[in-house]
């Protein structure tokens, strides 16, 4: 996993919801051409569905922490 990841993306990644997360992931895997950016955007995705399925009743606290870890890097 890069350590360099954009926290403010992740962030916005989860707050998506699974719904739109799934679709998201569905449009951009039928894609024919997987560019480095929609690899990355993918590896995102896949993230943020893994956190929203294994840890449903923390997602607001890793929000938070997100944001804090967002705001001390500022």
């Amino acid at each position: 996993m890069n350590v360099l990841r954009s926290v403010h993306r992740d962030a916005k990644a989860i707050s998506m919801g699974k719904d739109k997360i799934n679709s998201e992931i569905e449009f951009w895997e039928n894609s024919k051409r997987k560019v480095r950016a929609v690899k990355e955007r993918l590896e995102r995705l896949y993230t943020a569905r893994n956190q929203i399925d294994e840890n449903p009743e923390h997602i607001d606290t890793l929000m938070d922490d997100l944001k804090g870890i967002q705001n001390e890097s500022a």
